[in-house]
């Protein structure tokens, strides 16, 4: 089981998509953008690092969400996903070929990767 921890980024009541490339797991899927939380680090400390890395901008957590587990056959991840603001910084995506801001209730116009696609479904409450 690989922990993978993921940003949902609130701006003006709206929340942050990424798409991933054509050369990934999932390619042109919709997400949340996050990673891998390394062995040395908190679920929290990775998710600071990720989206620092991923977007250049440093978020702060305000809150936390149901995780949820997926079989990707290839393997298998525990998504374990933080509420966050943006503190500082502007949007850049340095892994993801676009972005888009959505109100929670519009979840189901993206094609989010399957993972993705559960965590809203367990956590409907956030997203409706």
């Amino acid at each position: 089981m690989i922990d993978v921890s993921c940003a949902i980024i609130t701006e003006k009541g709206k929340i942050l998509a990424v798409q991933r490339g054509p050369g990934t797991d999932h390619p042109f899927q919709w997400e949340f953008p996050g990673g891998k939380i390394r062995k040395d680090e908190t679920a929290e400390e990775s998710i600071l690092r990720e989206i620092q890395e991923e977007l250049s901008v440093e978020i702060e957590i305000t809150g936390q969400l149901e995780p949820v587990e997926h079989d990707y056959g290839i393997k298998q991840i525990r998504l374990i996903p933080f509420v966050c603001q943006i503190k500082n910084g502007s949007l850049q995506l340095t892994e993801h070929i676009a972005s888009r801001w959505i109100l929670p209730n519009q979840t189901k116009i993206l094609e989010w990767s399957e993972a993705d696609r559960k965590l809203i479904q367990k956590n409907s409450n956030f997203f409706s």
